[in-house]
């Protein structure tokens, strides 16, 4: 079990050097940066969620809003 919630922590670490290149890049496709950053909150979300590290549970679900407000902007409004 331990090595799949390692696993799962690479995962959304290396989504996350995704999202941040793509959003940095200021090209046609940046904006998909915010959608990877939603995947890797919701992932490690549910990954601190169960092993009840609340900070970081906190911190992730805080973040996912974040990006869910970049989704907004930068799919529905514009």
């Amino acid at each position: 079990m331990i090595k799949s919630q390692e696993n799962i922590k690479w995962v959304g670490t290396i989504l996350f050097f995704i999202a941040a290149l793509l959003l940095s890049s200021n090209f046609e496709y940046s904006r998909y940066g915010f959608v990877v950053f939603a995947i890797a909150h919701v992932l490690l979300s549910l990954l601190f969620f169960k092993l009840k590290d609340k900070p970081m549970f906190i911190q992730n679900f805080v973040f996912l809003f974040v990006d869910l407000y970049g989704i907004y902007n930068y799919f529905i409004v514009s």
